[in-house]
């Protein structure tokens, strides 16, 4: 299994026991992944049509995005993936959070009047959630 994160992401991303870990957004390792069977899609956009490439013909997509643009093209079988809230899950997650069992980086905390400014942070890319505050 091979994890896809930002460049930032990669040293805290290689603790998760994977085969290797690639920086999505450096062209020179995505060109470097050996042809996939399959890829799980959370991101979309730019980052997906990159990864198109590097799936074998036939290769499947998972994705929680709908089909990406150039997808059927290449011969590649698309997979929606959508779920319904599930609170009991919710709750384990949180009480795993609580316990420090799961850990969700943190990118920034804003007041909710500067809320165009954990915007402007999400836009960019940072590494972790971006927490809004009352």
């Amino acid at each position: 299994m091979i994890a896809g994160v930002r460049k930032g992401q990669v040293p805290e991303a290689a603790k998760l026991g994977v085969e290797s870990v690639v920086a999505l957004d450096d062209p020179a390792m995505v060109d470097r992944i050996p042809l996939l069977d399959s890829i799980a899609d959370t991101v979309g956009g730019e980052t997906v049509a990159r990864l198109l490439p590097r799936v074998k013909r036939g290769g499947t997509i998972g994705s929680v995005l709908g089909e990406p643009s150039g997808a059927k093209e290449r011969g590649l079988v698309v997979r929606p993936s959508r779920r319904m809230p599930d609170s009991k899950r919710l709750a384990a997650l949180a009480q795993a959070v609580v316990a420090g069992e799961l850990v969700i980086p943190i990118g920034g905390r804003f007041p909710l009047s500067n809320a165009r400014e954990a915007h402007r942070l999400a836009e960019r890319g940072g590494t972790g959630k971006v927490l809004l505050t009352a």
